[in-house]
């Protein structure tokens, strides 16, 4: 978004910046469903979707997950799903926020050509907008499978190996640099075992300036204090982590026990299912390390992290998008959606390009506190919440009338001995 502009990795460190408040940038949003036609989540790729989830839900960064085919760039089906990822595209654009470009697959090293000549175009094409992300490779699984036999005589794949980190890194290095002719955007990649696993890139990392390592956990099933250890060391390591997926139920999604193929796949138990405190744990955890995370899904599928569909039919089909209320209306939400829904709306009464922060937020009052207080030499730079440079202080005195600020709410930058800090300001004359 024009607030942050583009995000940028800062050197040798794992946090991801604002290319214009040069700060530390926490973004979160929502991700669209897979792309591919004939699902349910594809009649939510409309520009209308894109504007209520900015307007109501209050997202910084939608995700639209291109649902790989396997197919050709030029086949049919592969050119309709890119034609949706467009229109999120570009209503994303227009609403302002951040994108994820999402290469939506399990097995991405098995369609690197495929992903290549994709971000080649979509690098192409949006690689100047400051607002897109493009994350190629969502959730690396299985590199091998292998054939059982059900109880009742069929046969199905069962994955015998999933998929190294060499192999998602060799994959990636291929990819990288077709974007790289067209954009300097972030890009971020999957790690093992559903994106489950960064500790397997420790030491390992790609060479790239602006690339960032992505997460996805389900809280219902995965206990931040389990991961946190493994998050700390990527840390250490100077890995950025984007948490491009998440979900407050089972890691199944709370799958739909109709459509699956026997009970032991999804028990019934799972549908719905959604753990308060395990989620509230992991946005503690997010906050306080400033990461960015993306919510899963916008659907009415039946399925507990489709945010929408309250009564549980089969094949979903209960949302009414054409009803402007229906977006914010809890009633027509699964528990799942409510939570996200309320968390978001929550989240955007203290993000720095609020114009009307909440009384609640700390705003920081004219006088500067201890732990900003400027040195011989430092500068203050002043921005509008909108990321407009509104002057600078020298010597880091603060002097509102020398800029003529009117009432309002700023961003404070302080520079000095090569660091920086920011702090909110608000003007009441």
């Amino acid at each position: 978004m024009s607030y942050y502009g583009e995000l940028k990795v800062r050197p040798n460190t794992p946090f991801i910046y604002g290319a214009k408040t040069d700060a530390r940038a926490q973004i979160r949003g929502v991700s669209f469903g897979w792309s591919n036609t004939g699902w349910e989540s594809e009649r939510f790729y409309n520009a209308n979707a894109v504007e209520r989830m900015v307007k109501d839900w209050k997202a910084e960064v939608v995700r639209a997950s291109y649902g790989t085919t396997g197919s050709a760039f030029t086949n049919a089906d592969a050119i309709a799903s890119r034609n949706r990822i467009e229109t999120i595209v570009d209503a994303a654009i227009e609403q302002d926020v951040f994108v994820i470009i999402d290469w939506h697959s399990h097995n991405a090293q098995n369609e690197t050509q495929q992903a290549k000549d994709f971000f080649a175009y979509m690098a192409e094409k949006y690689g100047e907008y400051d607002n897109v992300i493009f994350e190629i490779y969502n959730e690396p699984y299985c590199k091998t499978y292998k054939t059982i036999t059900n109880p009742d005589g069929t046969t199905s794949r069962a994955c015998q190996e999933t998929t190294p980190w060499e192999d998602i890194k060799t994959y990636s290095e291929e990819v990288i640099p077709v974007i790289r002719k067209s954009s300097d955007n972030l890009i971020l990649v999957g790690t093992p075992f559903y994106s489950q696993r960064v500790q397997d890139v420790i030491g390992k990392k790609i060479k790239d300036p602006n690339l960032g390592y992505v997460l996805h956990f389900y809280a219902a099933s995965h206990n931040v204090e389990l991961w946190q250890g493994n998050m700390n060391a990527a840390k250490n390591d100077t890995m950025p982590l984007f948490i491009t997926e998440y979900g407050t139920t089972h890691a199944d999604g709370g799958c739909d026990p109709v459509s699956s193929y026997r009970e032991s796949d999804c028990p019934a138990s799972h549908y719905n299912t959604h753990n308060v405190a395990r989620s509230d744990a992991w946005h503690t955890y997010m906050d306080s390390q400033k990461i960015s995370s993306v919510a899963w899904n916008i659907n009415d599928k039946y399925e507990g992290s489709a945010f929408f569909g309250s009564v549980p039919v089969l094949g979903g089909g209960t949302f009414d998008q054409s009803v402007p209320e229906n977006w914010a209306d809890t009633t027509q939400m699964t528990q799942s959606g409510k939570y996200i829904f309320k968390k978001l709306n929550e989240y955007y009464k203290c993000v720095p390009w609020n114009p009307e922060p909440s009384p609640s937020c700390g705003s920081t009052p004219v006088r500067f506190s201890v732990a900003f207080l400027p040195e011989a030499g430092a500068v203050i730079e002043v921005f509008s919440m909108q990321g407009k440079k509104m002057g600078e202080l020298p010597g880091g005195y603060l002097n509102t009338d020398a800029l003529n600020l009117k009432n309002g709410v700023y961003i404070l930058l302080l520079r000095q001995n090569g660091a920086v800090q920011t702090k909110i300001l608000r003007i009441v004359k």
